[in-house]
């Protein structure tokens, strides 16, 4: 296997050489960035500039009215409690799988050029080759599956996320070569086999670019017009470092 420094050297070549087609190949993602950035600043406009002085006295009296409304509809308050924690997860999990869609269409992108060792004439094209459907029920299937884990602990869910880290390059692979298209439960299957003993290098390669996530904080957000294409190059280096020989076209007969 590859190390981690030969991968971030070839992602950093390939951003750093033909950053324009870097860039644009991780279009979307960046404006998915972008608008998580502005809306974060946004909520925290809000909650700075809201003049909330409550007194005890207003404050004792909804607590008690609280309790009594708890107390004399239990039933009712549990239900919507469970309903609305179901709805709040699956709204998570789709959140979660429409940003994943478009991420890893965009390192599929990457991984396309790897192989054709060429530079993409339609950057922006390049990143929105793996728009598939399955790929999107990989995506929204994982994010339930993570989501899940993470309920239990948030060290699980970590795990379980690097785990199925693959799992869309996998059916990618399929895809380009004409291979039989299989369930969306295969593939994160498929990738759990293929992180086998792999989820500490992943974790060290995060680690690795904690730096360059404290410039991104530190710039609100302005370095990631360069740290995202290089951290999509970097998961599309380790995906074929991890898969190791390009697999060949299925030959029609």
């Amino acid at each position: 296997m590859i190390t981690n420094r030969q991968i971030k050297k070839t992602a950093w070549s390939r951003v750093t050489t033909h950053f324009k087609a870097a860039f644009l190949i991780s279009l979307v993602p960046m404006i998915f960035t972008v608008f998580g950035v502005m809306s974060d600043h946004n909520s925290r406009d809000m909650t700075f500039s809201q003049d909330v002085n409550p007194t005890a006295q207003t404050i004792t009296k909804a607590a008690n009215d609280m309790g009594h409304f708890l107390q004399d509809n239990w039933f009712t308050v549990i239900v919507v409690g469970l309903v609305s924690f179901v709805v709040i997860m699956s709204f998570a999990a789709l959140v979660t799988a429409i940003s994943d869609f478009f991420t890893e269409s965009t390192v599929s992108g990457f991984i396309d050029w790897h192989e054709s060792d060429r530079t993409p004439e339609s950057p922006i094209k390049a990143g929105l080759n793996l728009l598939t459907s399955t790929a999107f029920k990989i995506a929204f299937l994982r994010a339930i599956y993570t989501l899940l884990w993470t309920l239990l602990f948030i060290i699980p869910g970590i795990i379980k996320s690097f785990s199925y880290s693959q799992a869309v390059y996998l059916y990618r692979d399929d895809l380009r070569t004409g291979r039989d298209i299989q369930s969306a439960k295969y593939y994160i299957s498929q990738s759990q086999q293929l992180m086998t003993d792999y989820k500490g290098q992943l974790f060290m390669m995060y680690l690795s670019l904690i730096g360059w996530y404290f410039l991104n904080f530190a710039t609100f957000g302005l370095a990631n017009l360069f740290t995202l294409p290089y951290t999509l190059a970097i998961r599309a280096e380790f995906y074929i470092a991890r898969r190791g020989k390009q697999p060949e076209k299925t030959t029609i007969l």
